[in-house]
């Protein structure tokens, strides 16, 4: 199959187009969409390093621990998420949460389709971080950025630091600004770099659900939360690129989403994604996923949201955030209140 054009993979870095959407297309993730496992094993956690704690993948059924636990919360933020539509600060959210110590889990509105915007740049890393598997020297390769235009542009959260034109980056550089910046530069340098099936064998290994729509994609919270996991069991980069991986993933500057709901010192390995106008033209979208360390219960959380204004999109995250760190602080895991 033929390598889809950079200039269709800018534009989705600008828009939203998932990257190498047309090459991801024919591997068909779309009759996969239908066929998320509901249950896996699960085997004795080990320990691990500061950010990975491998494990056999599990995933329950929606809502129950191994102890058959139900996640009693749930309710709380459904009505939070009901409450920011009805006034008008979103039009759409989708939440994901799911503890990393046993597998439990719940989603609301997780069918609900979106555009993954930057958040597609986690595969990227992961795929030069698989390579570095092999050959730890490939971080030191050095790209130069030989283009006079600026891939952020269109940019609503800019990035603080940016590849310049004229100037070479080693790899490890690039990884840097591309994940903790969220620079489109770097991003372009790096894609530029890969086969698309190197891309596609990342994505079907890391259990990640991608809809093909056309010459874009959308993702769900569910279908996307496999990337976090994987990387948070060290199943799919070893132990030592995982923990880099989540590293990196750790030292993102954006600090008014997920980070800003968690007390202060609260380690976060997220990685936030931001589309100007969606499918229809009319609507923004704002999305943040990533692993807060709980110092008890660390837990995945993501939030996708669609809406009119990105500081009100912002707030819902945050809020979100907060009222989940809040709970899971409590410890709310019994079976006193199974109202979901």
């Amino acid at each position: 199959m033929r390598s889809p054009g950079f200039k269709r993979v800018s534009v989705y870095l600008l828009s939203a187009v998932s990257l190498a959407a047309a090459g991801w297309a024919a591997h068909g993730w779309y009759d996969n969409y239908h066929k998320i496992p509901k249950m896996r094993r699960v085997h004795a956690k080990v320990k691990g390093f500061r950010f990975t704690s491998p494990l056999l993948d599990v995933e329950l059924p929606e809502g129950v621990g191994v102890n058959s636990e139900p996640l009693p919360f749930r309710h709380k933020v459904k009505d939070f998420v009901d409450s920011q539509i009805k006034k008008g600060q979103a039009r759409e959210i989708a939440v994901y949460y799911r503890d990393l110590h046993d597998g439990p889990w719940f989603g609301i509105n997780e069918d609900s389709e979106f555009d993954p915007a930057s958040m597609m740049k986690v595969p990227v890393m992961v795929c030069w971080l698989k390579r570095a598997e092999m050959n730890p020297q490939v971080l030191k390769e050095q790209l130069t950025y030989a283009y006079p235009d600026d891939m952020r542009v269109n940019q609503n959260f800019k990035s603080a630091q940016s590849v310049e034109s004229g100037r070479s980056y080693t790899v490890e550089e690039l990884l840097r600004l591309m994940m903790n910046y969220s620079d489109n530069n770097a991003t372009r340098l790096l894609f530029e770099g890969l086969k698309p099936e190197e891309l596609a064998d990342v994505l079907d290994g890391m259990d990640t659900v991608n809809r093909i729509q056309g010459d874009s994609n959308t993702v769900t919270v569910h279908g996307y939360s496999g990337l976090f996991r994987i990387l948070y069991n060290a199943s799919y980069l070893n132990r030592v690129m995982s923990e880099k991986a989540l590293q990196l993933l750790s030292l993102q500057d954006f600090p008014r989403g997920i980070v800003a709901g968690v007390p202060k010192g609260t380690v976060v390995s997220a990685k936030f994604g931001e589309r100007a106008r969606d499918a229809t033209k009319k609507h923004h979208q704002l999305h943040e996923f990533g692993i807060v360390y709980h110092p008890k219960h660390p837990y995945i959380l993501g939030i996708m949201t669609r809406g009119d204004e990105f500081g009100a999109l912002t707030d819902v995250i945050r809020q979100i955030s907060q009222l989940v760190y809040t709970e899971v602080d409590a410890g709310t895991f019994s079976q006193e209140d199974n109202h979901r």
